[in-house]
């Protein structure tokens, strides 16, 4: 049986051991007291530690971690504030500005790219119409430009069917309007 490292022992009781290093210790713990004794005795002293740390945290009123808070923000803007002088160029302000945002930038570049790409080779050959491709696309028009489909017939399995032509200033709409043999009329 091999010997337990006061590191695990910690790691076990911290939680920060998963999957066989977890079962494999505990198996070791089981069969071993005086490391069982040591673990509880961690778990203890957790305990305890974090009782004492959050007692002492309450027993400070906010309006002191308020101004402890404002002493940070402060202490961060000093260092800000030293770190870059105010009266920098602006291309020195831009390389910044381009450092910070470097990736945002050149992910937009190299999508943008990649799209324009994608769609020079997708396009196909452009014909005299406009760019309608050979491959069999819809031309696009809009509604008042184009013709009104002509419906010959329609077999509607299990119903009847009815079509509307609707005329109107926008243009022409057709409606397929299917209804169930089941369904009583004057409902």
């Amino acid at each position: 049986m091999t010997k337990y490292h006061d590191i695990e022992l910690m790691q076990h009781t911290d939680g920060e051991l998963a999957g066989s290093a977890k079962r494999d210790l505990d198996q070791r713990l089981a069969a071993d007291r005086e490391a069982s004794t040591k673990r509880d005795g961690m778990r203890e002293m957790t305990e305890l530690v974090r009782g004492h740390l959050e007692l002492s945290a309450d027993a400070v009123p906010d309006a002191r971690f308020f101004q402890m808070w404002d002493r940070i923000d402060a202490a961060i803007g000093q260092e800000q504030a030293a770190a870059e002088p105010e009266r920098a160029s602006w291309l020195r302000r831009l390389v910044h500005w381009f450092d910070r945002h470097r990736s945002h930038l050149l992910t937009g570049a190299l999508s943008a790219g990649a799209v324009a790409t994608l769609a020079l080779v997708l396009r196909g050959g452009a014909g005299d119409d406009g760019g309608a491709s050979a491959g069999g696309a819809l031309k696009v028009q809009p509604v008042n430009l184009r013709t009104p489909p002509q419906i010959e017939s329609l077999e509607t399995p299990g119903g009847a069917g009815t079509v509307l032509n609707i005329e109107d200033e926008d243009g022409h709409a057709t409606v397929i309007w299917v209804t169930p043999e089941d369904t009583v009329e004057g409902i």
